[in-house]
């Protein structure tokens, strides 16, 4: 009898996500979206040997397309207040597991983040590219590493706004 296929593995960022002690932002919502490549559901990865070319594992997949993922993070990690008068949105690019030359991986996590004021176009924009070296070259490796990546962007999302931006955002 031909042997039948493996069962297809679901992926997330798991649970557990949790305001890490950080005062809130003067920020009104958080939300996430993507480009369309990062928009459905399939685990992609790049390899050094063939860098132009986006790999995808063929029995495991994303729970829910990426940009899901990181909304519900960040939406745990990042303490918003009600009255902020401005908004995040995060553009996500990449999310991804890249091997290198020497067959080591890591855990890409890219995008581009945009604050406005009450609704405004974007008044400030940053690229980020948050890379979290894994142990294995393998899906659930990549899942750990780009979770660790989601709180790594919160960390420095969090940063970025505090100071001259969080006095921006609570002007009258």
């Amino acid at each position: 009898m031909p042997q039948a296929s493996p069962p297809l593995t679901q992926h997330d960022l798991g649970g557990g996500f949790r305001t890490l002690a950080r005062p809130a932002l003067p920020l009104r919502t958080v939300t996430v979206s993507s480009t369309p490549v990062v928009a459905g559901l399939s685990m992609h990865y790049r390899n050094a040997t063939d860098p132009t070319t986006r790999g995808v594992y063929a029995f495991n997949r994303w729970a829910a397309p990426p940009a899901t993922l990181v909304d519900q993070a960040l939406t745990r990690l990042l303490p918003v207040e009600p009255t902020g008068r401005c908004r995040l949105s995060f553009l996500l690019s990449d999310f991804i597991l890249e091997i290198d030359a020497q067959g080591k991986g890591s855990a890409l996590l890219a995008g581009t983040l945009r604050l406005s004021l009450d609704g405004k176009t974007a008044v400030f924009k940053r690229i980020v590219d948050v890379r979290v070296p894994v142990p294995k070259v393998e899906p659930s490796a990549q899942a750990q590493g780009l979770r660790d990546a989601v709180i790594a962007l919160a960390d420095q999302t969090s940063a970025w706004i505090t100071g001259d931006i969080e006095q921006f955002c609570k002007q009258q």
